[in-house]
């Protein structure tokens, strides 16, 4: 009785560790605000965010690419933005090649010490879906691009003056220039997933409307908010 006693002991200290880690993920993933705003004072945060591209991701697995693996399409969901505890939220929206291998480099470069912090199966999940070769991880990745814009049909009065001073959007067509040189972009990098790359075009096409409907003033500041 007294072994099993001690072994229960041990084992109750180590998930209770493991649960401590993971909470304390779960609160600082809710303390990082990204760029989207759910309304005009509140920026929505990562934990907010991952969990919109968890059930987005699934449903759109599921119904058009049931090859995939939904519950591993799930766990990188999750996992996806972990690493930003230590880099923060760096907007992609307008980079450039260069620009995004740079973003690329820092996150690889903090990997190590986030690694370092986790429990070992979101370990090696994290380190999975950064490393990008298994379909479910490219997937995900390309959900969470079509995001934004999903988020931009349902607040656009929340969105529309801080979304066009960061990228400094002058005009109806320099919006369209910006969206048509994104489609180009992420179809070149995600060409296996056809069916998204029309989800994500009808969502920004909705979106861009949307935005520029709001009122007819057009801000042209230039003060990029990166």
């Amino acid at each position: 009785m007294t072994e099993r006693s001690s072994e229960s002991k041990e084992q109750v200290k180590l998930a209770k560790r493991y649960l401590d880690l993971l909470g304390h993920k779960a609160c600082e993933m809710a303390d990082i605000g990204r760029q989207t705003h759910y309304f005009p004072d509140r920026k929505e945060n990562d934990a907010e965010h991952s969990y919109h591209l968890a059930l987005t991701s699934v449903e759109l697995a599921a119904e058009f690419y049931p090859t995939l693996d939904i519950g591993l399409v799930s766990q990188y969901s999750i996992v996806h933005d972990l690493v930003e505890v230590i880099t923060g939220d760096i907007p992609s929206y307008t980079l450039n090649k260069k620009q995004r291998e740079e973003k690329h480099e820092m996150e690889r470069a903090a990997l190590p010490a986030l690694i370092e912090q986790l429990p070992p199966y979101t370990a090696q999940l994290v380190q999975r879906y950064e490393d990008q070769i298994e379909p479910e991880a490219r997937f995900v990745c390309l959900i969470d691009k079509l995001l934004p814009s999903v988020i931009h049909t349902i607040a656009p009065e929340a969105n529309k003056e801080e979304f066009f001073r960061r990228y400094g959007i002058e005009s109806e067509e320099h919006l369209a220039q910006l969206s048509s040189a994104r489609s180009r972009q992420l179809r070149e990098d995600y060409p296996e997933f056809d069916f998204i790359h029309v989800v994500r075009q009808l969502s920004s096409s909705v979106a861009r409307k949307k935005l520029l409907e709001i009122g007819n003033k057009i801000t042209s500041s230039r003060s990029l908010d990166e």
